[in-house]
């Protein structure tokens, strides 16, 4: 009986000291997740996918895990996404995907909620509070880990805009002083201006545009819209926009948007002929060389205007935050608005950013979340933001903080203070616009894009375009249930003013 009882002993401390070894060789090895496959999906192209692409190598050597990245057209990474999601299939075990998708994807419960040790991981503390506490979360529960902190901005070639020559022909034809746009206004006096001028260029002189701005349908045009749409419909004070959060009426079709869509037809009579067809892409590839004067998109053209690979203006870009509205249509009292300063300033907080979610269907969760942690771990996103061409814009207070990362990439200093202000004074101005995420975003923005492309192709008025997304809105909104629209809309505005 003795000697039972010391075999069952030794016994147990073999099983102890085995098990004792395995931990210690897996801690040794850092092979947490061999064997395990997480499939990752997001947009196509390098842009938000190429660092996934470049840095999965390094997770997969440090945890033995392996990654799959499916890549989906702008045009199908909604549906095909959304549709895995629904119906449980476990298709995708991580999403890269954009912020206004959130209704779709976190209210029905379709995305794990992030544990506080991953979340301790990418030091919180460090986000911005808007992404932080608005855009990862549904609720008071965080869905997702931020990646990207994306909001529109102005970019323009401040070297015709500085040039003394310029100044004095502008101010005889308009009236005052050539300068940095603060309304939409003075944009289109000084793309007018400019437009069809011969202006030099890496030392070539030859033609320009006045503007370069997306507008190819079945892309983000939308988004470039929504920019000129703030100056003009939103109210100061309100934080509702996109529709009356008394019963969810639209306001697209009002006066302050309909001012915008002939703002953005003009734009199309302004920019290349070509614009038509372009995306931020194209754009990004175009404005860079000097083309235009004026662009309008995500923080991603300040990073390329200072590649030299790709950029002929290099250091003579200028960078601020979108203009304003000159008069604002208040939709409460029916009536147009001169703003106090004369310039209703409406930072329009377009996207919010590509962030990260872990499915909830998904069977390698754990594995899924390390990952996602990996992606976007403070000192990879502040790589990230300052390499050209990979979709990454800050996020972070240790992004904006960091100028000598940004002098480094090959900004001098003082347009990289210009073009983190610029960012910064955006998404903390306390009109800014939040963008639309509530349950059936882009379908919203679907039934919106197809209007404006008809109106920018001159098949419709501007007026007639709205009026046709608006009655196409309250068809979305009656189906999806208009209490239910009201509150995630109501929920989705909140108060907050950028504090």
């Amino acid at each position: 009986m003795k000697n039972k009882k010391w075999l069952a002993l030794l016994v147990l401390v073999v099983i102890v000291v085995i098990v004792g070894l395995v931990v210690f060789f897996v801690t040794r090895e850092g092979k947490p997740f061999e064997g395990k496959k997480v499939v990752v999906v997001t947009q196509v192209g390098p842009s938000i996918a190429g660092p996934v692409e470049m840095y999965a190598p390094e997770w997969e050597k440090e945890t033995g895990g392996k990654v799959e990245l499916v890549q989906l057209p702008w045009d199908e990474l909604f549906q095909k996404t959304v549709t895995a999601l629904s119906t449980g299939s476990g298709e995708y075990d991580m999403l890269i995907f954009p912020a206004p998708w959130s209704g779709d994807y976190m209210a029905p419960g379709y995305l794990e909620p992030i544990p506080q040790k991953i979340l301790d991981k990418v030091d919180m503390e460090d986000v911005i509070p808007l992404y932080r506490e608005r855009i990862i979360t549904w609720g008071n529960t965080v869905y997702a880990l931020p990646y990207d902190g994306d909001s529109h901005m102005l970019y323009y070639r401040k070297d015709l805009i500085n040039n003394p020559e310029y100044a004095a022909e502008f101010e005889e034809k308009y009236g005052y002083p050539l300068a940095e746009p603060k309304t939409w206004k003075e944009y289109y006096d000084i793309a007018e201006f400019f437009n069809g001028k011969e202006v030099e260029t890496a030392g070539v002189k030859a033609p320009i545009y006045g503007v370069m701005e997306a507008q190819k349908r079945n892309t983000q045009a939308f988004y470039i819209y929504f920019s000129h749409a703030a100056g003009y419909g939103k109210v100061p004070g309100n934080p509702c926009f996109f529709f009356s959060c008394e019963d969810m009426t639209p306001q697209i079709n009002n006066p302050g948007w309909v001012k915008a869509l002939e703002d953005f037809i003009r734009s199309a009579k302004l920019g290349p002929p070509e614009q038509i067809n372009w995306d931020v892409a194209d754009t990004r590839k175009y404005f860079p060389t000097g083309m235009s004067v004026f662009n309008i998109d995500w923080g991603d053209v300040g990073t390329i205007s200072i590649d030299e690979s790709v950029s002929k203006i290099k250091g003579q870009v200028g960078f601020a935050p979108l203009p304003g509205g000159d008069q604002y249509w208040d939709y409460e009292k029916g009536e147009w608005v001169t703003p106090e300063g004369g310039v209703n300033m409406a930072p329009f907080i377009a996207f919010g950013g590509w962030i990260i979610g872990v499915a909830a269907d998904s069977d390698v969760k754990e594995a899924a979340l390390d990952f996602a942690a990996f992606m976007a771990r403070p000192e990879l996103v502040k790589k990230l933001a300052v390499t050209g061409g990979t979709g990454i814009n800050p996020a972070r207070f240790s992004q904006f903080e960091a100028v000598d990362l940004w002098v480094g990439a090959g900004f001098d200093e003082e347009s990289a203070r210009d073009y983190l202000d610029a960012i910064l004074t955006g998404i903390n101005h306390p009109n800014a616009v939040l963008d639309l995420r509530i349950t059936g975003t882009a379908e919203y923005q679907q039934a919106l894009d197809v209007e404006l492309n008809r109106a920018l192709l001159g098949e419709i008025s501007a007026q007639e375009a709205l009026d046709n997304a608006a009655r196409a809105w309250e068809e979305i909104t009656d189906r999806l249930g208009r209490e239910n629209q009201l509150a995630q809309y109501r929920a989705s505005v909140g108060s907050w003013t950028g504090e």
